[in-house]
């Protein structure tokens, strides 16, 4: 737990909007993305769109920004952020690897302590998706439900790393789902299944990272559980809602031979995205159980028993 000021909230938030766009490859609709994320959460204690505007426009210095973050705790925070928000898409690539040297060496972080958020990252991001089993007796919309679960009861966990493991379990949930329909995946296919519908994986790492942290200046930055989790703005009623919706989307995609159009999509997801918020309290009890257990578990062991 660490509480934050507000200089420190928004040095740290920078940082990840830098990570964002240290990527000179990554496509325009991931950074439109996150633009218009940090529209969506301006606001007059925190104008995240004010400092995306800042990192497009004067693209500032890392070191200026890093010297910002006196606390050792902020300062390993800021890092592990940012290794998220860059592994978030596949394997960081030269100019992503080239900023997450730059800001350790800025942040003045051990080697053994970078390297350990970066060992992390790539066990999270590394877990291997399971084929679908025709033995398997789950019933399809009883194995989203469970994956939204779990989706909002990561939101609730402390740990950094948390956060980017919802990226792979909406992978292997939509993987799960194609195999099932008959269609061979890989990971590539479902970024850009993702990818249709506005679930940029970047872009929703730093979207669940804005969130908390523009909820939480001068507060611990942390899970709550057993807390309110009803507000559909929220990171958890969020994380919840997007996992049930695109496993309710990639379900009838798959079922109708991958026939809808993006526009399809597009439309029919944003329905399902109102249904998921509306349920996230119908399941608030079932998401803080599911956390309880969760808790001080390593995060990329716990993703590996998520089937």
């Amino acid at each position: 737990m660490i509480a934050l000021t507000r200089t420190e909230t928004e040095s740290i938030l920078t940082l990840c909007l830098m990570a964002s766009f240290a990527d000179g490859e990554k496509h325009e609709r991931e950074g439109r993305q996150i633009r218009n994320i940090a529209d969506s959460l301006a606001s007059e204690e925190l104008d995240v769109a004010a400092l995306c505007q800042e990192v497009l426009l004067n693209k500032p210095d890392t070191a200026v920004i890093a010297a910002r973050l006196e606390n050792p705790k902020a300062r390993l925070l800021a890092y592990e952020m940012a290794v998220c928000v860059c592994d978030a898409d596949e394997v960081r690539n030269e100019p992503e690897r080239a900023f997450l040297k730059e800001l350790s060496r800025a942040l003045s972080l051990p080697a053994a302590t970078a390297e350990s958020a970066d060992s992390a990252s790539a066990a999270i991001t590394n877990v291997a998706i399971t084929p679908w089993s025709s033995a398997e007796p789950e019933e399809t919309n009883a194995m989203i439900l469970r994956y939204a679960i779990v989706g909002g009861a990561l939101e609730l966990l402390p740990q950094t790393m948390a956060t980017l493991a919802i990226v792979p379990l909406q992978t292997k949930m939509v993987y799960r789902l194609s195999k099932k329909h008959g269609f061979e995946l890989d990971q590539k296919s479902v970024a850009e299944f993702m990818a249709a519908v506005g679930l940029g994986l970047a872009s929703q790492v730093f979207e669940s990272f804005a969130r908390r942290l523009s909820r939480g200046i001068g507060k611990n930055v942390g899970g709550r559980i057993g807390g309110q989790i009803g507000d559909a703005a929220g990171g958890v009623a969020m994380s919840f809602a997007s996992t049930y919706a695109l496993g309710h989307l990639a379900r009838l995609f798959y079922e109708g031979g991958r026939s809808l159009s993006i526009a399809s999509l597009k439309s029919t997801y944003l329905p399902l995205l109102e249904d998921g918020k509306a349920l996230a309290q119908k399941y608030s009890a079932e998401i803080a159980r599911q956390s309880q257990q969760f808790q001080n578990a390593d995060i990329s062991t716990l993703m590996k028993g998520v089937p």
